[in-house]
């Protein structure tokens, strides 16, 4: 065939035992990763001509923390990293000014435009694999993996490792340890045409039609998770950015993300039957016929469980990140809230 030509046999063997690592699989142990990494790195050394139809594995450190001690950008720049892996700064790659974004809400999807040049600039193709991984504690790699799919880079060739950076190392995986600068995105020329083709952001819902949802309440055609702590859902906690109202949407359910983790790895998510149980603990039925929006408290920590209902099988095109969250209802004057 086409695809064939020019490809040795033993570098199509190659490629193939490193797909079915891969494909199908949204969550990928590092151990898997490791053996991915390995036959990467001897399709190199082996100077296979794989040409634009064979897909490359691209490491992306996805690291974003919660805590203001802990500063991903920095750490990948230090080191260590995956050896060869890039960064993506969802701060960075996000909308930003008067036009595109007049709230400055943190971390707001990309426009394409900018999404497209910084693939470009961190080498990356349509048809390449991504494995986003975290460092110890990194609890919101999920981010990462949703603003690739929600831009447009295939489903099936965005994966999750489960385990960190730290496990990955204690497991002999190669790192680099030199200081490097991390893409910035004031750096790139967004007038310029690109190879990496993306589309709008999809499955993204803005404050007026979370508005309409809990309007509707039970007739609507959606229903509503906030992942963040029962606490803060109940009003019994405050809120990290001072200001913001307290208490919950009406009728939205409570699915604290981190109850989907392994409380003694934050990296890694629960097994299904584990995470099936806390959305039916939670009363979801995560089959419903209606779409799912998920929110927490600005856009990150919804997509662990946004992610978590991918790998139970729930399809994706009904599952929909809120994107301005708790940082834009909770600041809103004139939004319902129960407290």
């Amino acid at each position: 065939s086409k695809l064939s030509i020019g490809i040795p046999i033993v570098g199509r063997n190659r490629l193939r035992m490193m797909s079915n690592l891969l494909s199908g699989n949204m969550f990928v142990s590092v151990e898997d990763c490791l053996d991915v990494f390995k036959k990467e790195c001897n399709k190199k050394k082996a100077d296979v001509n794989q040409g634009d139809n064979y897909p490359r594995t691209i490491f992306i450190d996805g690291s974003w923390h919660l805590s203001p001690d802990r500063h991903g950008r920095s750490e990948y720049e230090k080191g260590p990293r995956i050896r060869g892996a890039r960064f993506f700064d969802i701060d960075d790659v996000s909308a930003k000014g008067d036009n595109l974004n007049p709230k400055s809400l943190p971390h707001m999807m990309p426009p394409k435009k900018l999404f497209e040049a910084t693939m470009d600039a961190l080498n990356i193709k349509n048809s390449d694999h991504i494995v986003i991984y975290g460092t110890k504690g990194c609890m919101t790699t999920a981010r990462a993996w949703y603003t690739m799919r929600a831009m447009g880079h295939a489903y099936q060739r965005v994966h999750l490792m489960q385990g960190s950076l730290e496990e990955w190392e204690l497991k002999g995986g190669a790192v680099d340890t030199n200081s490097i600068q991390a893409l910035k995105s004031d750096d790139l020329d967004l007038t310029k045409e690109t190879m990496y083709k993306a589309h709008d952001a999809e499955n993204i819902v803005d404050m007026e039609e979370v508005l309409k949802v809990v309007n509707e309440g039970k007739n609507s055609d959606s229903i509503i998770i906030d992942a963040r702590s029962e606490a803060r859902f109940r009003a019994e906690a405050p809120e990290p950015r001072p200001g913001a109202r307290l208490g919950h949407m009406p009728s939205s359910y409570n699915v604290p993300f981190i109850d989907l983790l392994v409380e003694s790895d934050v990296s890694k998510f629960r097994s299904i039957e584990e995470l099936k149980e806390v959305f039916e603990k939670a009363d979801i039925d995560v089959n419903t016929d209606k779409n799912i929006i998920c929110s927490c408290g600005s856009g990150v920590t919804a997509c662990v469980v946004a992610s978590a209902l991918a790998q139970i099988g729930r399809d994706s095109k009904k599952t929909f990140i809120y994107d301005g969250s708790w940082v834009e209802w909770g600041f809103d004057p004139d939004t319902p809230i129960v407290s």
